[in-house]
């Protein structure tokens, strides 16, 4: 007989979730260990949710977690969430998905969360996230190559903010203009801007990607 393993699987993308759903029941196809109970959240919301209503009396064995997630009432993120399910859930396994690599947040998933599994959108595929989850559940840990680097290597040297950085980002995340930003802090409109670029360019975001999805990427990068 097989073993039923109950799986948790949150990403705000819906069609990413049906691709991780399709990965896991062809590996259920082809185990003759395991079957799968799959329950699908699309925000925090629902992630808290549904561990609230089907996990309380039931097993949850694994979660398969995106920290790219838009902010909730309670949690500013997907980290926050997956910090507060190895909390509750003690004995669940945890592979965190995200589309991010930077140093700063690499080091708290691994400190904060500490998952069986990480894996980087970039670097994955359907046979990458199976073997991730029968490694996972088997009692092992599967990382993606940049990960692997991270613990076995180290990155470069992380980018460090300065004074002014982050007073641009703290005036950023509460929804301030450039117009504004000249009159609140010591710096021109294009020293304000070169230092924007260059924190997209650490975040590694599109130049032209906008405040929100800069506070966003400084949040889920740990600089924020």
């Amino acid at each position: 007989m097989k073993t039923c393993i109950n799986i948790l699987m949150i990403d705000d993308h819906p069609m990413i979730l049906e691709g991780y759903v399709d990965s896991i029941k062809k590996m259920e196809g082809s185990s003759e260990v395991y079957r799968f109970s799959i329950e699908r959240a699309h925000s925090i919301a629902e992630a808290v949710s549904s561990l609230e209503s089907n996990f309380k009396k039931r097993e949850l064995h694994l979660v398969l977690l995106d920290i790219g997630l838009p902010q909730d009432l309670d949690y500013l993120s997907g980290l926050e969430l997956g910090i507060a399910i190895r909390k509750a859930q003690a004995g669940s396994k945890i592979v965190v998905i995200t589309a991010y690599d930077t140093y700063p947040l690499l080091q708290d998933l691994m400190k904060l969360i500490n998952p069986e599994g990480l894996l980087i959108k970039s670097e994955m595929n359907p046979d990458i996230l199976q073997t991730a989850c029968k490694e996972v559940l088997e009692g092992g840990c599967y990382y993606t190559k940049t990960v692997r680097k991270f613990l076995t290597v180290g990155y470069e040297k992380p980018y460090v903010l300065d004074h002014y950085d982050k007073l641009l980002l703290y005036h950023l995340s509460l929804g301030k203009l450039n117009k504004e930003l000249v009159t609140i802090l010591p710096l021109s409109l294009r020293s304000i801007e070169r230092r924007k670029n260059k924190l997209r360019d650490v975040l590694k975001l599109e130049q032209g990607c906008s405040d929100v999805q800069l506070i966003k990427g400084a949040k889920e990068a740990g600089l924020l």
